[in-house]
């Protein structure tokens, strides 16, 4: 028994890592690996009993704890070098870590879990519950880094809009708070959540559909209606709606670690299949958000492409829709980096100032209007600017008759530069 105490059983999966045994060995073992506190906490004792079942703590120790750890790519080296081992192609390993008098500072053996069917489930049942764990880490850094308030935004009237994902939340939980206690789930707690896969899946596309139409709005033809939309997704809408959108993942996690726990105890040979079925689902709801997130880019990128003619017509309306693309750009790649949506591309967005527009706009404008523009002292620019804006916009009505533009006329030096 006392070699027990030396023993820490480990599991890794991508950058989340679970470990059991002595909470002292534990702690030493995650500040010889530097993890940031705020990227470990405690797990239930039925996800602590699943690494030792798989590493086979089980058969030596009666009593254990365990933590969860957000590995970061420095403490995952760390951890490799220290097991003295090479992962495989996918990443995933299960094992054993021994160490002398009590401290974790030598490798000895790392065992992967064997091939039987209660040890697939249980290790299928692990993983998933450790993509659970990041999913809910992410969406609790995504809310701090937004600024949102997780439990005012699901009782706000977009979450009611959704289906209530406030009320999905509380069920689910408090279901995957039973299994962390007791290592099951009962038939009476099943049969409260069973039914909400579907719900769940109407929320998700809810959510990216809201997405979508902020994708569209951007592609009005009025400017005015193009700086409206991008503000409307910068300060009010967008930020809310990738919480949400987060919040309906970390639910679909938390059922789908549900779902193979009720078959682990129903039909453990199928848990293996179906895990890697719910892989495949996490990886196309993956998909889905990045390519509306990518269509969103894209369309901010190109609303805030701003005319030489809007620049110098309307100097505020054109600052205020760079930085609205700005902001909400910035938004989606929070969400991407936390999230970790790989690939999305965004282009940077052109500043330049009026006085810069103002001249380009002379440049293409009458052979006349040109040279009144550079003959005009710096000082008198507004009265130049009215003499090009004038032949301008006839030009710019001439192109498009529907896009007339009734703004006043800009502050002689407004620039829409930093």
């Amino acid at each position: 028994m006392n070699e027990s105490t030396n023993e820490v059983g480990i599991h890794i999966s991508g950058n989340t890592a679970v470990l059991a045994g002595d909470p002292d060995l534990i702690g030493n073992l995650l500040m010889r690996l530097d993890v940031d506190p705020s990227h470990q906490g405690n797990t239930g004792k039925a996800t602590a009993d699943l690494v030792a079942q798989i590493t086979g703590l089980g058969a030596v120790l009666t009593a254990l704890d365990g933590s969860w750890v957000q590995l970061t790519p420095e403490s995952h080296l760390r951890l490799v070098e220290l097991a003295k081992f090479n992962l495989p192609q996918n990443g995933l390993f299960s094992g054993v870590i021994r160490g002398t008098n009590g401290r974790i500072d030598s490798f000895t053996q790392f065992t992967t879990g064997g091939m039987n069917p209660l040890v697939m489930s249980n290790l299928a049942t692990l993983t998933a519950t450790m993509a659970l764990r990041s999913a809910v880490a992410q969406l609790e850094d995504l809310a701090k880094a937004m600024d949102v308030k997780l439990d005012r935004l699901l009782e706000d009237n977009r979450a009611q809009a959704l289906g209530d994902v406030q009320g999905l939340t509380q069920v689910l939980l408090r279901a995957f708070e039973l299994y962390e206690d007791t290592g099951g789930i009962t038939d009476t707690a099943w049969s409260q959540v069973a039914g909400h896969a579907t719900a769940l899946a109407q929320a998700s596309s809810y959510a990216l559909a809201q997405i979508d139409n902020h994708t569209r709005s951007l592609s009005a033809r009025s400017f005015a209606d193009k700086v409206n939309a991008a503000e409307t997704a910068a300060h009010n809408e967008l930020r809310s709606w990738l919480v949400i959108l987060a919040a309906c993942q970390a639910n679909q996690q938390r059922l789908e670690t549900l779902e193979l726990v009720h078959l682990r105890q129903r039909d453990p040979g199928a848990v293996e299949a179906h895990a890697k079925s719910i892989q495949r689902s996490a990886a196309r709801r993956e998909h889905a958000a990045a390519s509306r997130l990518q269509s969103l880019l894209d369309a901010l990128t190109s609303a805030a492409n701003v005319s030489d003619f809007n620049r110098v017509r309307s100097p505020q309306k054109s600052r205020s829709l760079l930085d609205s693309a700005e902001s909400a750009s910035q938004l989606i790649q929070t969400f991407a980096e936390i999230y970790g949506l790989d690939g999305l591309r965004q282009k940077e967005i052109e500043r330049e100032t009026w006085r810069k527009s103002l001249s380009d706009i002379a440049k293409t404008t009458t052979t006349t209007v040109s040279s009144v523009a550079k003959a005009v002292p710096a000082g008198f620019a507004k009265a130049a600017g009215d003499v090009v804006i004038h032949a301008a916009g006839q030009i710019e009505a001439q192109r498009s008759p529907k896009k007339a533009v009734t703004e006043s006329s800009p502050e002689n030096a407004t620039e829409t530069g930093r």
